[in-house]
């Protein structure tokens, strides 16, 4: 059996700390959020928040999803249908609720 030094040892464990302490530093400095509930005619249309796409409506409808706290742009949209767009400034802890009619576009 071979040892290492203990100067190896310390090392490692000093590296361990450190990313420890970032861990903790980053856990707490990320913003809370809060929860956003879509409510669409069309439960297979697309929600996007700040222009990623983050699911159907369907999966948004029933108690909202957890976002970060702030300001989001959130679009409604399905193919053929005019989106619908919401601006909100969702605050920790609050909750926003998004109607979105969605209605054929003409041809």
């Amino acid at each position: 059996m071979t040892s290492r030094p203990l100067g190896a040892d310390l090392r490692l464990a000093g590296l361990l700390l450190a990313l420890l302490s970032v861990g903790a530093a980053c856990a707490q400095t990320l913003p809370e959020g809060g929860s956003v509930r879509v409510d669409c005619n069309l439960t297979d249309a697309t929600v996007w928040i700040d222009d990623v796409p983050v699911g159907n409506a369907s999966s948004w409808k029933a108690e909202g999803r957890q976002i970060r706290a702030g300001f989001h742009r959130i679009e409604i949209r399905r193919p053929g249908y005019y989106s619908v767009f919401k601006e909100v400034d969702l605050p920790v802890g609050g909750h926003s609720v998004v109607e979105a009619k969605l209605r054929e576009t003409i041809d």
